[in-house]
């Protein structure tokens, strides 16, 4: 018979009772622990006696003290517990245990069949929880579970939940008489267990359980527990946002993404944008992605953050707040086009005509005239003995403008046009003007598209240009560059220097105040000595910074167009960014990667005159002409090689080049510092995120980990993933990654004999996002919120998606497959141009680029009509199909489905959303699931249907299916699209993979063993993650220092390395590090 006894006062000290802490009822002592707490036992001879809050119980057999309430969202469970072993009858060191988060399948609650289970530890099968056994089985092992509810595990050892982890060391088990301290906590799918303040437990579920009762454990012994307490918080976690990189000490105009939960946001919501203290910072939102549900998947905001704020977080709200005050921002249609005002400059947008901007204003003053965009063409190369070339000039003609965005903050407008000349339109072009409320500056993404003939035309320029009213005498006009690090050239166009100096009445230092930007007196104010000074010191019309290789600029300048330069300065990397004006006013720009992405010049003409021409060549004419053709006239096999080249598809046109300009209006010469402060600002672009916690609580991108170095095994991991960023930053320095066409991309393989990537060797030259090596470097980005990897995850994005990808023409819609030259095999594929690769920046920045280059391939698909990938690996007539169209599932079908669903979410399209599901339940009813017959099955672009039509019994498997996106995109897409089906066949696909192939895809048995609850798999995929490189064993990763004369210059050199193998390792330890850590 149960007994329940009040020790005495004495006992208490014996224990070591701590102090209830402040906060939830602990109920363990005599006068709440009926309210609070109920008894399932085995045996109904145990014992429960009290001692102010420490609760003693003698369990003669399995007994489970559960606590009343019900528990869900995220869930902290604390208490202090002992095992007492004193020689006394019923003292066992045993059993320590508990569960939480527990419930019946099968009943309402989990008092419903206690009477059934009674307490018996096997009956306990027939539960959904989370069950921790310390110092289990006569205190010989320490055991984690996760119980599923299958009643049939009661009598079927076969049924039962594996175990998930296990401790038999002494470390890990128990003490007699020892309190300790435990403590379990439930957040989202994360679940912990620690005693004494050591992590035990760190598991990922992929169908976490949310709610249920906690569940005090034991068997055949004396425990007591004490100070119990839990905490439950909603499923939501505040949307705090970090400056990558250095915060900025000006306002700053940003736009930035905000992931959210599903059905946490609806889009009526309004959003608020709220410093340290609560002030709340004017912003504009929207909603760029939904959940099926409607909800917010993806909210895009816009504000003018004041100059050195550091945190800022995003609140959503119930009601609409009171609107703080704003700047005027209005944009206003003519007649003629656009004055859009944002309180501080006025910009005038015509709807048509050569020009982008008529004019500009800073307050009432015009600083800005007429701007356009220039190019010029050649119709041979030079250099070639060839004979000498005609060169055709043209200038830009509107097309189509239109107000994209017109918040309270932000006003976006979009340009569109082709370059024209006298009888010949090309180079059609998008540019896209942002201006924010209150703010001086105006962005501007300029892109391009090649439409020309390789063969004929050779782009010897293109640029923007500016005109710039001087109205100022000649000694108050200044010019101005922005130099390496921190430096700044700059001069006036008439400088006041030569054989004598320049006074009026006492004051001599006149020189040194025109160089510090202040007026000097009119003309007529000095004497006629000092005029006639004036009259005879040089002017100068042509200022130009030419940029035409990554690591070295001249700066040169010249009186008049027929007379020679003359040189001033030489350095090595400009941080971009030029000023002409006077101090009156006048204009700076600042182009993005402007070293990076040679060659480039900044130019500023006509000084001299009423209105100055300032220049940004985006590539500079002082360059050798652009030159798009093949690098060879001849293929050289892809056995030899590894190049597909194909007749006639190794052409540029139809790729794309896009940069970001910002433009900066001033009411004066802002003087040398202000010139270095304006260029170091837009050089190093902060952009303002949400921090990597919360991308990780929302799954943002689906699933992926936070740096984790709690234990030796996982730090290592953390250190190789560290060292291929590391060696790969190196190496786009030490081997000059950089150019116009091939700034952002990597080299695919490596030449260790001539210690030189194989830059000249076909496909193993340029990358072109292979093994995604976009995914990469934007997981690691997300992990760690690391400035440096932004950067190259933000110039990998803008060149695989512009120049490996083509934008209009014959192959619009698809991408090229890596080699010497970016376009130059024949291999035209949907998973190179993926929408996959461009969600990263289109959700984080809310950048519209990205946005257009997405939905410009949502119906890629249409493509298979006319171009099949498999027509030269598995031809129709070996592999006959009555379908329209083939494709493979993976790569083809997994990157339109991509296409698909970011065009689903970002417009409510159910087209989509047909197509995806059409194709999931044609492939969970193909004979062999994902592992069905040849690779190229017969697709219907029309509906979306994959058929197979040849022998039911002939199996495939392709290890390109996971490794281009696909995995980490159907990660994300199984969160939006439940089709069990299909879900059903991607976990069998990767739970025999390994039968089929013997291509190393770590991720896909880390997959299965998470979703299978099979440690053993999870340890043989960490064994293989470490072991094995695509097909061969993987010797230590090594680098290793080589020095001329071996080489040019001093390298670092990495034995192996591949950008294969870079990839590929790093995504799935990245995946392997939240689903299966060690």
């Amino acid at each position: 018979m149960k007994r329940i006894i009040l020790i005495g006062m004495a006992i208490c000290a014996v224990w070591g009772l701590k102090a209830q802490s402040a906060g939830s009822i602990s109920g363990l002592d005599k006068a709440h622990f009926d309210k609070y707490w109920k008894v399932e036992s085995e045996s109904p001879d145990y014992e429960v006696s009290f001692s102010g809050d420490t609760c003693e119980i003698l369990s003669p057999k399995g007994l489970t003290l559960w606590r009343k309430e019900k528990m869900c969202g995220n869930v902290v469970i604390e208490y202090d517990a002992c095992v007492v072993d004193e020689g006394k009858p019923g003292d066992r060191l045993s059993d320590l245990n508990c569960f939480w988060m527990a419930s019946d399948p099968q009943a309402k609650n989990i008092w419903q069949r206690m009477d059934w289970r009674k307490g018996e530890f096997l009956k306990c099968y027939s539960l959904q929880l989370y069950y921790l056994g310390y110092g289990g089985n006569y205190n010989s092992t320490t055991r984690f579970r996760r119980y599923d509810g299958n009643q049939a595990g009661v009598t079927d050892a076969a049924q039962r939940p594996g175990i998930l982890k296990e401790y038999t060391d002494k470390e890990h088990l128990l003490v007699p008489n020892k309190w300790y301290h435990v403590k379990l906590v439930n957040k989202g799918d994360r679940v912990q267990y620690y005693i004494d303040g050591k992590r035990l437990v760190d598991y990922c579920d992929p169908n976490p359980l949310r709610e249920g009762w906690f569940g005090f454990r034991t068997t055949l012994s004396r425990t007591r527990i004490a100070n119990f307490r839990y905490v439950c918080r909603e499923d939501k976690d505040t949307a705090c946002l970090h400056w990558v990189g250095e915060v900025p000490s000006q306002a700053c105009g940003v736009s930035f993404g905000v992931p959210f939960r599903k059905g946490e946001v609806q889009p009526d919501m309004p959003l608020l944008l709220q410093d340290a203290d609560g002030k709340v910072i004017a912003s504009d939102s929207w909603t760029a992605a939904y959940w099926p549900d409607g909800s917010v998947k993806w909210a895009g905001m816009a504000a003018v953050v004041p100059g050195g704020t550091t945190s800022l977080q995003v609140v959503p709200k119930r009601k609409s707040p009171e609107s703080p005050e704003l700047s005027a921002l209005t944009v206003e249609e003519t007649p003629s086009g656009w004055k859009v005002s944002t309180g501080v400059i006025t910009a005038y947008v015509p709807r048509s005509g050569s020009c982008v901007i008529d004019s500009l204003l800073y307050g009432k003053t015009k600083v800005g005239g007429a701007a356009d965009l220039i190019a010029s063409v050649q119709d041979k190369p030079l250099g070639e003995g060839l004979s000498e070339s005609h060169v055709t000039h043209f200038s830009s003609r509107l097309q189509r403008v239109s107000v994209e965005r017109a918040g309270k903050v932000r006003a976006t407008l979009k340009l569109e046009g082709v370059h024209q000349s006298a009888g010949r339109e090309w180079l059609p072009f998008v540019l896209r003007l942002y201006f924010y409320a209150g703010s001086e500056q105006v962005r501007m993404v300029h892109s391009f598209v090649f439409d020309g003939e390789q063969d004929k035309d050779f782009i010897r320029s293109i640029g923007v240009r500016f005109r710039v009213p001087m109205r100022e005498a000649l000694y108050n006009r200044h010019v101005a560059f922005a130099c390496a690090e921190g430096g700044v050239w700059s001069e006036p166009v008439q400088p006041l220097v030569g054989r004598r100096v320049l006074t009026l009445g006492d004051d001599k230092t006149l020189q040194q105040q025109q160089m510090e930007g202040k007026r000097i007196p009119a003309y007529e104010q000095f004497d006629e000595k000092n005029r006639d000074l004036l009259d005879h010191w040089a002017a100068w019309d042509n200022f130009r910074l030419s940029q035409l290789t990554d690591n070295a600029f001249s700066i040169r300048k010249r009186a008049e167009a027929d007379r020679p330069w003359i040189g001033t300065f030489t350095g090595t990397r400009s941080d971009g960014f030029v000023f002409a004006g006077d101090v009156s006013g006048g204009i700076g720009v600042g182009l993005q990667d402007f070293w990076q992405a040679y060659p480039a010049s900044l130019e500023v003409r006509q000084a001299r005159s009423d209105e100055a021409s300032l220049i940004v060549w985006l590539w500079s004419p002082e360059a050798e002409a652009m030159d798009l053709r093949h690098y060879d006239s001849v293929a050289h096999d892809l056995n030899a090689s590894y190049e597909d080249v194909q007749e006639g598809m190794s052409t540029p046109y139809g790729i794309a080049r896009t940069h970001t300009l910002t433009l900066v209006p001033k009411a004066a010469y802002p003087g040398k510092k202000g010139i270095a402060d304006i260029a170091c600002l837009l050089a190093k672009a902060s952009p303002l995120l949400c921090t990597p916690e919360y991308l990780h609580a929302c799954r943002a991108f689906g699933i992926w980990s936070l740096p984790d170095r709690s234990n030796p095994a996982r730090s290592r991991v953390e250190d190789r993933l560290d060292a291929y960023i590391s060696f790969y930053q190196k190496a786009i320095e030490q081997h000059k990654w950089y150019g116009f066409w091939n700034y952002g991309d990597f080299m695919h393989a490596y030449d260790p004999v001539r210690h030189e990537w194989r830059y000249d060797v076909g496909g193993f030259a340029w990358d072109n996002t292979e093994l995604a090596s976009n995914m990469w470097l934007w997981y690691n980005f997300l992990r760690t919120g690391r400035y440096d990897i932004w950067k190259m995850a933000e110039a990998m994005t803008r060149h695989t998606a512009e120049v490996d990808v083509y934008h209009i023409g014959p192959n619009a819609g698809l991408g090229s497959r890596h080699n010497v030259s970016h376009w130059g095999c024949g291999a035209k594929e949907a998973r190179i141009s993926q929408a996959a690769w461009n969600r990263f920046y289109y959700y984080l920045t809310t950048d519209e680029r990205s946005g257009d280059l997405m939905a410009e391939v949502k119906d890629a698909d249409q493509k298979l009509y006319t171009l099949d990938p498999m027509r030269l690996a598995e031809p129709r007539s070996k592999f006959p199909s009555s379908a329209p169209a083939r494709l493979r599932i993976g790569p083809d079908w997994l990157a339109y489905a991509g296409n698909w669903m970011t065009e689903w979410e970002r417009t409510r399209d159910r087209k989509y959303l047909d197509k995806i599901v059409t194709g999931m339940n044609s492939i969970a009813s193909l004979p062999n699931g994902l592992f069905t017959g040849n690779k190229a099955l017969g697709f219907y672009p029309d509906t979306g249907v994959i058929t197979y039509e040849g022998d039911p019994t002939l199996k495939n498997t392709n290890h390109l299916m996971t490794i281009m996106g696909g995995f980490e995109l159907m990660n994300e897409m199984q969160g939006m699209i439940d089709v069990p089906a299909f879900n059903q066949a991607w976990l069998e696909h990767a739970r025999d993979f390994k039968l089929y192939n013997h291509f190393r895809v770590s991720r896909l048995q880390a997959y299965a063993a998470w979703h299978l609850y099979d440690p053993k798999r999870a340890a043989e995929a960490w064994t293989d993650l470490w072991g094995r490189l695509e097909h061969t064993p993987a010797p230590p990763m090594t680098v290793r220092k080589i020095l001329p004369p071996e080489v040019p210059a001093p390298l670092d050199e990495c034995m192996p390395i591949s950008t294969n193998d870079a990839a590929l390792w790093s995504l799935d330890a990245i995946y392997m590090q939240e689903v299966i850590p060690q």
